[in-house]
């Protein structure tokens, strides 16, 4: 707790319900191409505000999907360190 005592929860922000679909993707345009190196973290920057805004089943969703492209990493550090 420290100095400060017991903070608050953040509140979760939902985007703003809407009939148009259009209306929820009003700022959807990249500022950085996909395919360099900024368009790449930009894109996960996206992932990751989208996953704190989710439902609790699309926020296990989003886990999975990440471990499923992770494991492999993380199996070939494994055999690396393992030699």
């Amino acid at each position: 707790m420290g100095s400060q005592g017991i903070k608050r929860r953040k509140v979760r922000r939902r985007p703003p319900a809407g009939s148009d679909a259009a209306e929820l993707r009003e700022n959807w345009e990249l500022q950085n191409s996909p395919f360099t190196f900024e368009g790449q973290i930009e894109g996960l920057g996206r992932f990751g505000r989208g996953v704190s805004s989710a439902s609790p089943r699309m926020r296990l969703v989003a886990k999975v999907v990440v471990a499923t492209f992770l494991l492999p990493f993380v199996i070939w550090i494994f055999n690396m360190v393992m030699d």
